[in-house]
């Protein structure tokens, strides 16, 4: 198994993504930026955008992209968020349409209101 640390992880006690038997098992990721505060508190859209720039980042750092997710699980803090939500979804998926299950709950911080886990595809040369 691989496994990566990015700076906001470097002391966390998990990896942001973990390599194995050919998938990338990326962690959830919220809108946290570089200062450790949420980015758009409460806007589920711009908290999105922000949350796939991240999973592609983290992707990419493996040769991978948003084209080789194959399922995500999403955790939204209320059903309202799941329209805005949504829009975001299509824009990072525009073509591809990896399965999802998403689940309304609390996330840890006070403006989070998105969170997004994802199993992708790894490049061969990631898992060899």
């Amino acid at each position: 198994m691989t496994s990566l640390s990015t700076p906001l992880t470097t002391s966390a006690s998990y990896s942001p993504v973990a390599v194995a038997n050919g998938l990338a098992f990326v962690a959830g990721q919220a809108a946290i930026g570089p200062d450790g505060t949420v980015v758009a508190p409460n806007d589920a859209y711009e908290q999105s955008i922000y949350t796939f720039g991240l999973i592609s980042d983290i992707l990419g750092q493996i040769g991978s992209d948003l084209t080789r997710v194959a399922s995500a699980t999403v955790f939204i803090t209320h059903v309202s968020h799941l329209v805005n939500f949504n829009r975001a979804w299509l824009l990072a998926f525009p073509e591809h349409k990896p399965a999802r299950a998403t689940v309304v709950c609390g996330l840890l911080v006070e403006g989070l209101v998105v969170e997004i886990q994802v199993v992708a595809v790894a490049p061969e040369e990631v898992t060899a």
